[in-house]
């Protein structure tokens, strides 16, 4: 393996960034399993409820994070070119889209909930329940979008200890009051599932104020201001677009699609939903360090470029980071068949659906071996490389020509077990990995797209 990278600074930057942006999500994740857990305890309706009124919040939540990417491809190489002022006008751009998407998504959520639950769910109690989520919840998405796109874009400048003080701030203030609020104890009414979205929405209030205290007082390296929100940006824009567009496409697309799969789920059953709800919070379990490790490579692939640094040597990075991938994806597959017990026995539901779900974790843990590589592919490598439209084709073309038509021909039409279904939902995966390895070897992806305008006085 001469690609293998031998010089130890390399793989230090590496999960020097990895580590702490796994911590991040690891709290994230502790935030979903204690929603997740507490809600299991008040019923099936209500976590299934929950569950699928976040929907609407996973696409915001990709959307943003399509912004940020875009933002971070130019923000990392900006970073290597030691360019702070181009690196602020980007990150203008960034926060003023993603205000504006977070408002769209707030006003569905507010003023159509009922609608947007009829899109997953033909249950009437569970479109009811839904619906009572989505009006609280539906309020904090613009915090939750621009703490999010700011806390992850400071990462290109190496800045990650932050989003762990946050988060780690976010799951205390959720956790105490999920308790307090969604079973009425200290006191408090029993409020249930509303109960969950105010604890949520609260929570995303103190992140913001977290931000905007460190921002103002802490921050040191980039010293990005609320005066930096109002400078031109027009020279940047366009630029921005042509390789930011994609990106947001890209996560657009993805989020859609991985919502259909939700609706298919939805339209089967009631328990495979609830199921997969429990085995989708097992996942993200073990999923949180490769995660962070698609942007941590994001960030490195970018700053190497800006650095100038030889193709030849960017090539081999790339090549190490997936063969890493590739390993933590059959570590994380083991850790899934292993925790899979202990963590369905906390839910109080109905034995049919524990035991869907502790079948469903066999087809997550074939899938994740594949999503192990192929996050790194279009987070990391193509985006952090600056060939966001190669990351865009494949990142989507498969889940809406393979993987979507597949999933509900055998789970509406066939009828087949909902473990089969869900490996049919994701077959995508394992086609996204050959295209990849096509596209990594060529070399092509590997590009310079920033602009330099002449600094205003």
């Amino acid at each position: 393996m001469s690609f293998l990278i031998k010089d130890k600074n390399f793989y230090k930057v590496l999960f020097s960034i990895t580590l702490p942006i796994a911590a991040q999500n690891f709290i994230t994740f502790t935030v979903s399993l204690a929603d997740s857990l507490m809600l299991g305890k008040v019923g099936e309706i209500a976590l299934s409820g929950a569950n699928l009124a976040n929907q609407l919040f996973f696409i915001l939540m990709i959307i943003t994070f399509g912004v940020t990417s875009a933002a971070m491809v130019f923000a990392s190489q900006y970073w290597g070119k030691d360019d702070i002022y181009s690196m602020k006008r980007v990150i203008t751009i960034m926060l003023r889209l993603a205000a504006f998407i977070s408002l769209v998504a707030s006003a569905l959520a507010i003023c159509i909930p009922e609608t947007v639950m009829s899109w997953y769910s033909d249950d009437l109690e569970v479109i009811e329940a839904g619906a009572s989520y989505l009006r609280i919840i539906g309020w904090a998405y613009p915090f939750y979008s621009i703490t999010n796109a700011m806390a992850s874009v400071l990462r290109s400048a190496h800045v990650v200890k932050i989003s762990i003080v946050i988060y780690l701030s976010s799951l205390i203030v959720n956790v105490s009051l999920n308790w307090v609020l969604i079973f009425g104890n200290l006191g408090a009414p029993e409020l249930g599932i509303r109960g969950a979205a105010i604890a949520t929405a609260v929570a995303r209030v103190v992140e913001f104020i977290i931000l905007l205290i460190y921002l103002a007082f802490f921050e040191k390296k980039i010293h990005y201001t609320f005066r930096d929100l109002f400078v031109p940006v027009r020279d940047y824009l366009g630029a921005f677009l042509k390789t930011g567009v994609p990106v947001v496409l890209n996560e657009a697309i993805w989020s859609i699609g991985t919502s259909a799969l939700s609706m298919i789920i939805g339209h089967i059953s009631t328990e495979f939903v609830s199921a997969n709800s429990i085995a989708n919070i097992i996942w993200q379990c073990v999923w949180v360090v490769v995660s962070g490790m698609g942007n941590a490579t994001s960030v490195v692939i970018g700053n190497s470029i800006g650095r100038g640094e030889n193709k030849e040597i960017i090539l081999n990075k790339a090549k190490t980071i997936v063969l890493i991938s590739a390993i933590m994806g059959v570590i994380s597959a083991f850790l899934l068949m292993i925790i899979r017990g202990p963590v369905i026995n906390f839910y109080e539901v109905s034995a049919e659906t524990k035991a869907l779900a502790y079948d469903l974790i066999v087809s997550y843990a074939i899938i994740i071996v594949f999503q192990s590589m192929s996050v790194q592919y279009v987070v990391g490598i193509f985006r952090g490389g600056g060939d966001t439209k190669t990351a865009m084709f494949v990142d989507v073309f498969f889940l809406w020509t393979v993987a979507i038509p597949l999933g509900a021909l055998v789970g509406l039409v066939l009828g087949w077990a909902p473990p089969f279904v869900y490996i049919m939902l994701r077959s995508d995966e394992f086609l996204k990995n050959i295209m990849s390895f096509i596209r990594l070897r060529s070399g092509k992806w590997i590009r310079d797209i920033t602009v330099h305008p002449i600094e205003e006085n």
